[in-house]
């Protein structure tokens, strides 16, 4: 579990919203693998280290409810959801239907300003060389993003969002049981971008759900040896 310490430093900022600044630190805490799945959160103490009443925690851990990230019953209090080599491949198969679709949707508003964007992006992935880097979560999201911020619907890049940072805790955690290498020749990034380029939109949208499909046997393979 997160040292109590590492919270306070979390609450050490004058929220806005009470409910919202509790929410986006514990989230932010589960996603970085913070608490680790089955770790409780306890209301009391939360309470404490946030400097808020249980009025904001409650409505925090049920936000993170909605998002699959908190589990909860009664009598029993609230915990980090666990995560399985089956919940990976449910989760990523749900990822592989809005992400293909919002590339679908973005192929005919990319141009070559963003094709360029989409390279140099790449570029810098491929430069850093180790996928736990620290900067390579970033450089990931901002080239898939990249990919679909002009399907121009707000709902279908909410959902990915939410997916996305989801399946982020799935990945920093499993870094930890499996060592993930970065395997070039099989890195379908440039695949993508290349078909993007060339207006070729059913084999980006191949290339796109072969990757997502490879990532989520990657990451499912470290929680079944994990549990072993």
């Amino acid at each position: 579990m997160v040292e109590k310490g590492h919270l306070e430093m979390l609450a050490d900022e004058e929220p806005l919203s009470r409910v919202d600044w509790v929410f986006s630190r514990l989230r932010r805490a589960i996603v970085n693998g913070e608490f680790e799945p089955g770790a409780p959160l306890r209301h009391g103490e939360l309470s404490q280290v946030f400097g808020v009443s249980l009025i904001p925690i409650r409505e925090a851990i049920r936000k993170l409810e909605m998002e699959k990230l908190v589990e909860s019953a009664p009598n029993r209090g609230a915990w980090v959801a666990p995560i399985t080599a089956e919940e990976v491949h449910d989760v990523y198969s749900v990822r592989i239907l809005l992400e293909t679709q919002a590339l679908r949707r973005s192929m005919p508003r990319l141009g070559e300003p963003e094709v360029e964007r989409m390279r140099e992006l790449y570029a810098k992935m491929r430069a850093l060389g180790r996928r736990d880097d620290e900067r390579y979560p970033d450089l990931h999201r901002e080239l898939h993003f990249a990919l679909y911020e002009n399907c121009d619907s707000s709902w279908l890049l909410h959902m990915i969002e939410v997916l996305w940072s989801h399946t982020e805790r799935h990945r920093r955690l499993a870094s930890r049981i499996v060592e993930f290498a970065t395997d070039l020749a099989s890195d379908l990034h440039g695949h993508i971008i290349d078909h993007v380029a060339t207006g070729d939109v059913e084999s980006a949208v191949a290339s796109l759900e072969r990757d997502l499909s490879r990532i989520s046997d990657l990451v499912a393979s470290a929680y079944d040896k994990g549990s072993d």
